[in-house]
């Protein structure tokens, strides 16, 4: 859409420039009125706007139409410019014409003037854009001519191709000027293009103007010095204008086609041919797969090599995505790889892998790389993959890693110290393992005497001296040594020297010792370990012993029960009995799974403390004076087996300890079973600063607070005078540590006994 004409009206007349302002934008909608009332005013609008047309009145005060007519003339030649006076002469028209006037009207009544007034205006406007635009664009064209690195001709669509004009660098390119070709004295078709593809190129280009198209070649040329050239040429066929001479109109009618001249341009393209022949060559001749990608990672070419492996024809995988290539379909592995590597490259970033592929009749192992190519500005223009067959290679790595894993068993073993001595004592050669052990480099043991190295303490060396000797001998030496300290502390070794013998001498007798073998083994942990394993044995002793005494207890109630049946007949002995023997299962259960796990303390759970006292209880049998007082809000998170056990314990410590233990007096009268004195435990949440956990106090002596570090010791029993094994708070204290709590000892604070807080958080 063309912009609005923007029309300077210069006139004395204020009145009737609004009104011929008003007349003329409503004549055009394209014209837009913008005034002033004297010359002077008139040239200070001009320097500011862009105007298309100036309409000026000729009698004004001071300077007159035409004064401003010239003056307009010496600064802008060609703007449109109207006299449009009241005031008609020959004289004033004369003058006007003389002095450049576009154009020439005379005011009169009536409005018609105005619809003539904007027709001018527009006429003229048309005229002076359509100048000003075929002038830029012939600049335009100069401009292009003059850098284009060819030439731009136009020609006659004949044999021969009669050159009309070409322009550009036409000397450079042919080696003939361009009056020369222009003349008629050579023709481009004739005694330029090569003979060898005059025919193909005529062919081209009457192809393409036979069906309307531009046609577009790459042909040769040969230069005035015989030079052949590679050019690109692109053209179109152009119609005859009817108005030519009769010359040209019978020379259309004798081609028989409408397209008598063709228009067009050719350039160099030399360098790129060679460039493009020498890339060919080493693409199509190289044993690499190698191709073209569009940055979206389109094919647009491939190699020779790529497709044969793939046994595929070019036109088969043009335009197809590289994932999608036959190359990467078996594997979703190859697949994703081909997409991770367009994806990278086209964000300008190398891409590298290796990745396996499958071709028509074998697969193979590909050093697969994507590079981006980009332009002046960066941007990713096309990607380059490339792929190298490795397989043999991989194969060769595998044979050698084959052979290094033999060597490395044999010698680097990452479990045994190995060192390779000359017959002399002399170090060859040590493994990364022994040097794991002291803080030295491998080059600065090469050579040195095996005695004097960083391994062996000064006490030692003449030891390894005697045992050198020995094995160059041909004596098989066997050791074990305390080696000298590192970050983790001195470090046992067992080990050997042993004699390499000359080949064919296998029992070691007659053969030449070359060499002498050290090796050894670390056997601190084993001997740690050991210990371990010792401590271990002695913990389980500990713990057979604490599920003995935790045994016991339950096991006299179902006796003293039983016996209380015999001599009473009441049942419910019987009952209390079989509840005995259930907690005596139970510890059973308890104890295999401890010896099978090795753990005390299994999964643990919610436990009501209310509802294992009661648990407890039962397996203890308490006499029937016993009071125990258990709030209902407790809850422990605990192995509810070992739990139990650890609440029989403190119970059975505290009728124990009590001045009169009705269950020692299990096989007397049943009625003297409930005489005894009374036994008063009570439980109670831990109420210490926040703690978790909960306090178990009795009404007994207490405990000696010089004894409290030792009440939890295997076989410690505070009772007088009679046959405790000490192994009651032993089991506590094992069921208390499994469970990471911590127990302690205070005198009790309601009852007069002891006090056990244990903490569980």
């Amino acid at each position: 859409m063309d912009p609005p004409i923007q029309v300077l009206h210069v006139d004395d007349d204020p009145a009737f420039l609004e009104m011929a302002a008003t007349f003329l934008e409503r004549e055009s909608d394209a014209i837009e009125v913008v005034t002033a009332t004297s010359v002077s005013e008139g040239h200070a609008v001009f320097d500011e706007r862009s105007i298309d047309c100036i309409v000026s009145d000729h009698d004004m005060p001071g300077r007159n139409g035409i004064e401003f007519l010239e003056s307009v003339r010496a600064s802008s030649p060609e703007v449109p410019f109207i006299l449009f006076t009241g005031k008609g002469s020959e004289s004033v028209a004369s003058e006007a014409v003389s002095a450049g006037v576009t154009d020439y009207l005379q005011k009169e009544s009536g409005t018609d003037q105005y619809t003539i007034l904007a027709n001018r205006v527009e006429n003229a406007v048309d005229r002076y854009r359509a100048r000003r635009s075929a002038r830029a664009q012939q600049r335009r064209l100069e401009t292009l001519v003059d850098n284009v690195p060819g030439v731009v001709y136009r020609c006659r669509n004949e044999p021969g191709w009669p050159m009309e004009s070409i322009e550009g660098e036409c000397e450079s390119l042919t080696g003939y000027s361009a009056d020369r070709i222009e003349s008629g004295d050579l023709t481009w078709g004739h005694d330029v293009v090569h003979p060898a593809d005059r025919e193909d190129v005529w062919e081209t280009v009457q192809t393409s103007i036979a069906v309307g198209e531009p046609f577009e070649e790459t042909y040769r040329i040969r230069t005035a010095a015989d030079e052949t050239r590679w050019v690109w040429e692109r053209g179109r066929g152009v119609s005859v204008d009817h108005e030519v001479d009769e010359v040209a109109v019978a020379r259309e009618a004798e081609i028989g086609d409408d397209a008598a001249v063709l228009e067009g341009f050719i350039t160099d393209i030399t360098e790129s041919k060679r460039r493009e022949r020498r890339f060919e060559a080493i693409v199509e001749n190289t044993s690499q797969f190698t191709g073209l990608l569009d940055p979206d990672g389109t094919i647009i070419e491939a190699n020779e090599s790529a497709l044969a492996f793939a046994g595929v024809d070019r036109d088969e995988v043009l335009g197809t995505p590289l994932w999608e290539g036959p190359w990467f379909t078996e594997s979703d592995r190859a697949r994703r790889i081909a997409r991770e590597a367009v994806d990278t490259a086209r964000d300008g970033n190398p891409y590298h892998a290796e990745v396996a592929i499958s071709g028509a009749d074998e697969s193979a192992i590909i050093d697969f790389t994507v590079h981006p190519v980009t332009d002046a500005d960066g941007e990713v223009t096309l990607l380059i993959p490339e792929s190298r067959d490795i397989t043999a290679l991989k194969e060769r790595e595998r044979e050698l890693r084959r052979f290094r894993r033999r060597f490395e068993a044999v010698f680097d073993d990452p479990a045994v110290l190995v060192g390779l001595l000359a017959p002399d004592g002399t170090v060859r050669s040590v493994n990364s393992t022994a040097l794991g052990y002291v803080e030295v480099d491998h080059e600065d043991l090469v050579g040195e005497p095996f005695p004097e190295t960083p391994w062996w303490p000064e006490d030692r060396r003449e030891d390894v001296r005697e045992w050198v000797a020995a094995a160059a001998a041909g004596e098989y030496v066997e050791f074990d040594a305390v080696h000298a300290a590192t970050d983790d502390g001195p470090f046992s070794v067992e080990g050997t020297f042993r004699p390499v013998v000359s080949e064919g001498d296998v029992n070691h007798t007659d053969g030449d010792v070359t060499g002498i073998v050290v090796s050894a083994k670390d056997v601190t942990e084993r001997r740690q370990r050991e210990r371990e394993l010792k401590h271990h044995a002695e913990r389980f002793d500990e713990f057979a012993s604490v599920v003995s005494h935790d045994l016991q207890s339950p096991i006299t109630a179902v006796q003293g029960r039983l016996e209380l049946a015999l001599e009473t007949g009441d049942l419910e002995h019987v009952e209390r009995a079989a509840e005995a023997i259930d907690r005596v299962d139970a510890l059973r259960a308890d104890l295999a799974e401890t010896l099978q796990t090795g753990e005390i303390v299994s999964e643990t759970e919610t436990v009501p403390l209310a509802d294992a006292v009661e648990d407890a209880v039962t397996a203890v049998d308490p006499p029937d004076s016993m009071a125990i007082d258990v709030p209902d809000s407790v809850d422990v998170e605990a192995d509810p087996d070992a739990f139990a056990r650890l609440l029989e314990n403190l119970l059975r410590n505290s009728i124990e300890h009590s001045s009169t233990n009705p269950r020692s007096h299990a096989r007397e009268d049943a009625a003297e079973h409930t005489d005894g004195d009374d036994v008063t435990v009570r439980f109670d949440r831990l109420r210490e600063g926040g703690a978790t956990g909960f306090v178990y106090e009795d009404d007994g002596p207490g405990i000696d607070p010089a004894d409290r570090d030792r009440v939890f010791s295997p076989g410690f029993s505070t009772k007088d005078g009679e046959s405790g094994s000490g192994m009651g708070m032993t089991s506590v204290r094992q069921i208390v540590t499994a469970h990471d709590w911590s127990i302690r000892i205070a005198d009790a604070d309601v009852l007069d006994g002891a006090r056990f807080e244990i903490r569980t958080d």
